[in-house]
């Protein structure tokens, strides 16, 4: 299958939709679900795939665990039981902890690719089978990974995380006004997608057992290599970007300056798409997009981008128009505007289209739309408890900053 935050919050009280043949204008359907209230709802689809959840706590490690009488007390390495590699950069070595791979220093003789090394001056016996396991894991990685280096014909610049495989070919990307080379890059970028992928499974309320495969990104700095990376990789040769959905996600782009201004855009339309590939690939993988969901499919990608920028501007079809804009990407203002003025087209005109026949209004109606729906256990819709479907149809009424009813 290939295919090339904040919009309302729901408050007390109840806005009866109502039943029967009767047709429900694109205002009166927005408003009911939020749209022009303040706050925050990723609303549950119940027979379908979204739910918000709250973040999941971060789980700091006790001091107490470096008080083990086990452990022995060495100045030298701070009694970590470990040094950094001395044929490493020393802020690089870092960061070698979050990836299970990194092909920079896989071959390195000293530290066998973890980036450390057993001090030499204490006996850490668990450090250093931590180690050995690492060196291990990182021979077996590199042994996987190969594959990808014989298919393009040269080694390539990549690592390997617990959810994903990142091919980074951009010698050097600038960031928050500091270059950074491809090593640094690339475990940015690795950084990024775990992030984003923790992100997505705490809102959608699924686990690592919903996906097959791991998720894999190809970001290339020659177009010739992203027209053959697109081809070998995601079965669909082209100069822009090319997702590969379902089973096996991936996506391939190029990544250079004369398709992305600065490393936010990059970052941005990354996001947007690896959100079209989670979403294909969870159970039971399929691109929904095709399948008169495109409101869903291409929503969700808009609104995880709102979610960190509060700025829409990537769109997986375009138009004959490549420099296609909506109101500068700022899409919850002009929802409310197109609702307010009655121009919004009607919803049965967005539930009915694949992602291809979008326009730019429909998508923005189609993001509004995904973050104002209300919020239902989906575990209950699809056991077919017989209290959710009613709630679809009874959501809370939207209210102003003043918390004045105004629908």
């Amino acid at each position: 299958m290939k295919s090339s935050a904040h919009f309302g919050l729901a408050q007390s009280g109840s806005a009866d939709l109502g039943s029967g043949p009767k047709r429900l204008g694109s205002r009166r359907f927005l408003r009911a679900f939020g749209v022009g209230a303040l706050g925050f709802s990723l609303g549950t689809i119940a027979f379908l795939l979204v739910a918000i959840v709250s973040p999941t706590a971060r789980v700091v490690a006790s001091p107490a665990a470096q008080d083990d009488p086990q452990t022995p007390v060495c100045k030298k390495c701070g009694s970590t039981g470990r040094l950094p590699c001395p044929e490493h950069k020393k802020e690089c070595v870092e960061d070698e902890d979050s990836v299970l791979f990194c092909s920079v220093i896989a071959d390195c003789p000293v530290c066998g690719g973890t980036g450390w090394i057993p001090c030499p001056e204490c006996n850490n016996v668990p450090v250093r089978a931590a180690l050995d396991k690492k060196k291990a894991t990182v021979l077996q990685h590199k042994i996987t990974l190969k594959v990808l280096d014989d298919k393009m014909g040269r080694p390539l610049c990549k690592s390997e995380t617990k959810h994903a495989i990142l091919v980074w070919e951009l010698e050097r990307d600038k960031v928050d006004k500091k270059f950074l080379n491809q090593h640094e890059g690339l475990h940015l970028y690795a950084k990024r997608l775990e992030s984003m992928y923790s992100d997505y499974i705490g809102r959608m309320q699924i686990t690592d057992k919903d996906f097959h495969e791991k998720f894999r990104v190809f970001v290339w700095w020659m177009p010739k290599d992203q027209v053959l990376g697109s081809t070998t990789f995601c079965d669909q040769g082209a100069s822009g970007g090319v997702k590969l959905m379902g089973q096996r996600p991936a996506y391939s782009v190029c990544g250079n300056k004369q398709n992305f201004q600065d490393d936010e855009k990059l970052h941005r339309n990354i996001v947007h798409c690896v959100t079209h590939l989670l979403l294909s690939a969870q159970k039971t993988p399929t691109w929904i997009g095709n399948l008169k969901a495109g409101w869903l499919d291409e929503g969700l990608a808009h609104w995880f981008e709102d979610r960190y920028w509060n700025i829409c501007d990537n769109y997986c079809y375009q138009e004959a128009n490549t420099n296609v804009d909506f109101k500068s990407g700022h899409f919850k203002l002009a929802v409310r505007k197109l609702v307010d003025m009655d121009k919004a087209p009607p919803m049965a005109v967005v539930f009915e289209r694949n992602v291809d026949t979008f326009h730019l209004v429909v998508r923005a109606l189609a993001c509004g739309l995904l973050g104002s729906l209300p919020v239902v256990d989906p575990r209950a819709a699809l056991a077919g408890d017989a209290g959710v479907a009613p709630a679809l149809l009874r959501v809370p009424a939207p209210r102003d900053q003043a918390g004045v009813q105004i629908a």
